[in-house]
């Protein structure tokens, strides 16, 4: 087989595809979870935003089963100097729990088990009691959430948006596929790394971007090296425990993943 020789390093990429967007969009969110992928996309996307004097929101959905490294680096993210709005969201949404065989879902953040809550709610949460979501109903699956919020956002700022997504199709051949190769696909400008949102049956005024799809974990780490980024210390005691960087998760720990990684 011939070798490839690209033209450019996943870097330099990431860097173009976000200016592509910035120039292209007047609203524009990152949705994070404060781990390895989503806080190297939003720090780049910082870098960009900064050079071209531009502002852009972020969406992040607390799980309250957190570790406290992931709540510690959030509050570090927080602070990036071209966020305009970030959307802690702290609502009760039903998650999977596979540690137990009697309750196979739970609802996080309900009110009526705030006596067992895993943490406190964030003082600066989006919550049950200050929500301002009027679609939003107690025990919505985390993807239902997604999409409402996408709709909602497109309706509060008006025009085109673009949802900054970090995940990377090396983790898997169906994603990779779905996402450079899926038929049919709306994309903007026809930039391969873009998908227009679906929602139900109706196609929103939303396109997710994902300008790192094409990364691999040991460039997610070269990034952070290399620009001295910030980043989730959890990883450096998955590490030091002896957990592959290809298997590190920061979920939260109650799903079928997390519980194998729980100790």
């Amino acid at each position: 087989m011939p070798k490839v020789h690209l033209e450019k390093n996943v870097l330099d990429a990431a860097f173009e595809r976000l200016e592509i967007v910035f120039n292209n969009f007047e609203n524009i969110y990152f949705s994070v979870s404060a781990g390895k992928d989503s806080s190297v996309m939003v720090q780049l996307a910082n870098i960009v935003a900064k050079k071209l004097n531009k502002k852009f929101d972020v969406l992040y959905i607390d799980l309250e089963g957190q570790y406290k490294c992931t709540i510690d680096h959030l509050n570090e993210l927080k602070k990036l100097s071209q966020i305009r709005t970030f959307y802690h969201i702290a609502l009760p949404l039903s998650l999977r729990n596979a540690v137990s065989i009697l309750q196979p879902k739970w609802i996080c953040w309900e009110e009526e088990s705030k006596h067992l809550w895993i943490r406190p709610m964030p003082k600066d949460a989006i919550n049950i009691n200050n929500c301002p979501f009027k679609w939003f109903r107690k025990g919505e699956e985390f993807e239902e959430f997604i999409l409402q919020f996408a709709s909602w956002y497109q309706e509060k700022h008006g025009g085109t948006v673009a949802c900054g997504i970090g995940i990377r199709t090396d983790e898997s051949l169906n994603r990779f596929r779905t996402l450079t190769f899926q038929k049919n696909k709306q994309t903007f400008k026809n930039y391969k790394w873009t998908t227009k949102v679906k929602f139900s049956n109706q196609i929103l005024d939303v396109y997710n971007f994902y300008p790192i799809y094409d990364f691999r974990v040991e460039d997610i780490w070269g990034a952070v090296s290399k620009l001295d980024l910030k980043y989730n210390k959890i990883y450096d005691l998955m590490y030091k425990n002896g957990v592959s960087l290809s298997d590190q998760r920061i979920c939260q720990p109650y799903g079928d993943d997390q519980r194998k990684g729980l100790d």
